[in-house]
């Protein structure tokens, strides 16, 4: 068992352990974890795994054959030890709020020009999402960001929940990544900004939207046909 604990309490900043797998002295794979692995393009969380009052950096997690990999910085941990894992709570923070901005933001994309994502990256200094819009106009972009902010304003709340797949197809504007929804996975866990947005997705957000803070256009590129780059920052 690699129980992922963020995907029902993305608020939750440590927890309790046991180490199930130990590679090359710094690969740990635990039976429950709350750090988030880096995916859907948005990095991955850091803190410290604690055994006996000795810390162990956690400087990178990911996911590999299924289960939750976190990697330490220094060899000494071992299978069955009972570890106390703690996040870096600003980092994961961060993150969080850089990701629901980019929810709010696809989500006015499509809802007003019918774009819809076809790259991102998020990190804790900045968030970058691709659209595939037809025309390079900065006016038009501006636009939509003004909008989010306004959105953001509003301070809706923010929902998580599952629903079967047939249930997704069925609603075409569930769906916000020109690639559509990820092969072989019949239960899609679901991020419901009230009033406003909703699509699947793996990773942590905030709980009201007024946490996430001003959305700040940072750059524009103009990454060829139909593809628009766009980067941005967040401030309190």
């Amino acid at each position: 068992m690699n129980e992922a604990l963020y995907l029902k309490e993305m608020y939750q900043k440590e927890f309790e352990a046991e180490v199930i797998s130990v590679t090359d002295n710094k690969f740990i794979v635990l039976d429950q974890t709350a750090f988030y692995p880096k995916s859907g393009g948005v990095d991955n969380d850091q803190g410290v795994l604690i055994r006996d009052n000795d810390e162990f950096n956690v400087v990178y997690v990911g996911k590999f054959s299924g289960k939750i990999s976190h990697e330490v910085d220094k060899p000494g941990i071992k299978t069955g030890d009972k570890i106390l894992g703690k996040l870096d709570w600003n980092r994961r923070y961060t993150l969080m709020r850089y990701h629901t901005a980019a929810h709010v933001l696809s989500g006015a994309f499509y809802r007003n020009l019918g774009a819809k994502i076809t790259g991102n990256h998020i990190s804790i200094d900045q968030g970058r999402i691709d659209f595939n819009l037809q025309d390079f106009d900065r006016t038009l972009i501006e636009q939509e960001v003004n909008r989010s902010n306004e959105i953001i304003s509003k301070n809706y709340t923010v929902e998580v929940y599952s629903l079967d797949r047939k249930e997704v197809e069925e609603d075409p504007d569930l769906t916000k990544l020109a690639m559509g929804l990820p092969k072989n996975i019949q239960e899609l866990r679901i991020v419901d900004i009230k009033n406003f947005d909703r699509q699947p997705d793996g990773g942590c957000h905030v709980k009201s939207l007024k946490e996430i803070g001003i959305i700040k256009i940072k750059k524009l590129v103009n990454k060829g046909k139909n593809n628009r780059r766009l980067y941005f920052t967040i401030e309190e």
